[in-house]
């Protein structure tokens, strides 16, 4: 899997004071209610919970999760024959991209997304095609036993099991 490495402290940083040079003490609007705002919907997106839950995840399928540089990836035509960079292809900040070479036109982030996977491949760190490249997407990695035979020993006394536990058995019957 392939994410970009954003980041989050510096895309919300606040904005600086503009000194007024005509009058000493007094400052300049510097657009700080409009910056206050974007950095609410940044910190908003909990895009570190995300990468946290991906990785969490990835432990147990076996993946492996990669960051990628960011730059550009809004801004570049997905299109293999085109490729061009350009920011006026972005109108604004809204959810168009158009493509000012080849006319290409799709929602900014499938663009943003295909150039992410674009770049991950060209580094060698996805696989071509869909789904788990190993088979089984619902494989998990295997437990320690010493970690397993703990809890499946704990489980037993909660319940009452009178039974010991036997190493290599996956259940614990329960009493009756």
């Amino acid at each position: 899997m392939v994410i970009e490495d954003l980041n989050t402290k510096g895309m919300s940083a606040a904005v600086k004071p503009k000194p007024d040079p005509g009058q000493p003490g007094r400052f300049l609007r510097n657009g700080a209610a409009a910056k206050s705002g974007l950095n609410k919907a940044i910190l908003d997106k909990g895009w570190y919970g995300l990468e946290v839950a991906l990785r969490s995840k990835a432990r147990y399928t076996g993946s492996a999760i990669h960051k990628i540089n960011p730059a550009y990836t809004s801004q570049t035509c997905p299109e293999p024959a085109c490729g061009k960079v350009d920011e006026k292809s972005r109108k604004s900040i809204q959810a168009i991209f158009s493509c000012t070479s080849c006319g290409h036109t799709q929602h900014a982030d499938i663009v943003g997304a295909r150039n992410t996977k674009t770049k991950g491949q060209a580094a060698g760190l996805v696989v071509s095609g869909r789904g788990d490249p190993r088979g089984s997407a619902k494989r998990q990695a295997p437990r320690s036993t010493a970690r397993a035979e703990h809890a499946a020993r704990a489980a037993a006394q909660r319940h009452g099991n009178p039974r010991p536990f036997r190493a290599g058995s996956r259940s614990i019957r329960g009493p009756g």
